[in-house]
């Protein structure tokens, strides 16, 4: 009974997989301390700026508008490395958890091949596809574990597709 269990939370789970990336991506990725140190500069220099008048004092209001100019191109750059960094883990998030995912399925299906997810009563009778749906049991009037995974996932894509 668990076996159906675990196997259709990992189809959920693998059908969800991107949407789960996104919601996680932003608690591990936040921003580094170098981008939040040069948007504080940049807020004060902006403060700065306001305060003083460029027709009485034109020099200072220049030097002001290159050093938040010079800011501004250090905290795009500092934005970029954390954009690559941010990529990485979103890509090793996603990829890496269908990977295990995928393997939890191959290890199940490799490992309880033989079983059967539930067995009918003979007054059932799946012919002539019941040679697919005992696959590789040869159980009659059973439904297998492969079968049992593979319609799961469908069925949790299928449904992954409508959720928005």
């Amino acid at each position: 009974m668990y076996l159906i269990f675990v196997i259709s939370l990992l189809s959920l789970i693998m059908a969800f997989a991107s949407k789960l990336t996104k919601i996680i991506l932003p608690l591990v990725c936040r921003d580094s301390a170098e981008v939040i140190a040069r948007r504080k500069d940049i807020v004060k220099l902006r403060t700065e700026l306001e305060k003083i008048s460029m027709r009485d004092e034109y020099t200072k209001y220049v030097k002001c508008e290159r050093e938040i100019t010079k800011l501004e191109v250090s905290l795009n750059e500092a934005k970029g490395r954390d954009n690559v960094k941010r990529v990485a883990y979103e890509y090793g998030l996603h990829y890496g958890g269908l990977a295990v995912l995928g393997l939890c399925m191959m290890y199940i299906s490799i490992f309880y091949r033989y079983s059967t997810v539930i067995v009918f009563g003979d007054n059932f009778n799946f012919e002539p596809f019941g040679g697919i749906i005992n696959f590789p049991t040869k159980v009659h009037n059973s439904i297998s574990v492969v079968f049992w995974i593979v319609v799961n996932n469908f069925v949790a894509r299928t449904f992954a597709a409508y959720v928005q």
